[in-house]
């Protein structure tokens, strides 16, 4: 099996619900995407390239955006969620904070620093409940 770049292609397996099978098959059908090898494709692609600045070496400087949602009437999380940026502080340039309803917040931390100290407060936003936590950095 080929790819497009020429490359010996492997086939492989996934198993997944299937209610998300069938979100990801709506998903495919509104964007015009027919095949579901090309979706894991770009989909692979779009993670390794998401998570190609967080391998650079430790002392190499990033700078991009991390983005997450919270409830903000739970008190522990907003005092952890405050503590983490107070604790990174030297690599947050700005921060965006957004009401998005009587309930949630939207904030996006505008980063930059060394690779190292990105990822470990990448890895401390993983550790608390935040939803929809993204980022990019270049």
């Amino acid at each position: 099996m080929e790819n497009t770049k020429g490359n010996r292609a492997e086939r492989i397996s996934i198993t997944l619900p299937r209610n998300m099978l069938m979100d990801l098959e709506k998903s495919m059908q509104e964007i015009g995407i027919k095949k579901r090898s090309m979706l894991m494709r770009r989909a692979i692609e779009s993670f390794i390239k998401e998570n190609q600045a967080l391998r650079r070496k430790d002392e190499e400087e990033c700078v991009g955006n991390i983005n997450y949602i919270y409830e903000h009437d739970k008190k522990e999380l907003l005092d952890r969620l405050l503590d983490i940026q107070h604790h990174f502080g030297e690599i947050i340039i700005s921060t965006v904070h957004i009401h998005l309803d009587s309930k949630r917040c939207f904030e996006t931390l505008i980063i930059k620093g060394k690779s190292k100290t990105i990822r470990e407060l990448i890895n401390e936003f993983r550790k608390v409940k935040v939803a929809n936590l993204t980022y990019q950095l270049i």
